[in-house]
């Protein structure tokens, strides 16, 4: 006879299993680690309100409720977002002394670059697929699209930043 598990420990289950790469996700989707930090909390305590009616939280739904927090977070917060960024490359830019700390730091800067100019879909298909390591099925369930039309979206992301690299003087 197994024991079935409170609420509580459903939850710190849930956490233990998910924090760390909700996080990472996040990170990466709003390029803002303090954002990231409020946007994981925001997730899990709508994730909590779930487990304590009752729902059985998948994978999927746990990357689908914090990809659906990031983005309305991003749609309140996006002229904020224009001016960090804005003031973030001005930063790096005056500290970065060493040649090949520079070249790290433009490459990481167009890549960055690449990554916001890409579609919203493509942008989580290729975050979640190449940050997160999620598989096609993994993402075409968090996203709620066929495997197929993550495919074809993880391409034309891939083939978009590589053009845009090129452009910017970068070949991969």
């Amino acid at each position: 006879m197994t024991r079935q598990l409170s609420p509580d420990q459903l939850f710190v289950k849930l956490v233990d299993q998910y924090l760390d790469r909700v996080y990472r996700f996040l990170c990466n989707f709003v390029r803002d680690p303090e954002a990231a930090r409020d946007l994981s909390h925001e997730t899990f305590l709508h994730l909590r309100r779930q487990v304590d009616s009752g729902k059985e939280i998948s994978e999927a739904y746990v990357f689908t409720t914090a990809r659906n927090t990031a983005l309305s977070h991003w749609l309140q917060n996006k002229r904020e977002y224009a001016k960090r960024e804005a003031l973030s490359q001005e930063q790096n830019s005056a500290s970065d002394t060493a040649s090949s700390s520079a070249e790290n730091n433009e490459l990481r800067r167009a890549l960055q670059t690449a990554l916001e100019q890409l579609p919203e879909q493509q942008r989580s298909v290729f975050l979640l697929s190449e940050v997160e390591g999620l598989k096609y099925e993994q993402i075409a369930r968090i996203l709620d699209i066929s495997p197929g039309t993550v495919a074809s979206r993880k391409f034309n992301a891939t083939r978009t930043m590589r053009i845009q690299l090129k452009r910017m003087g970068h070949e991969l």
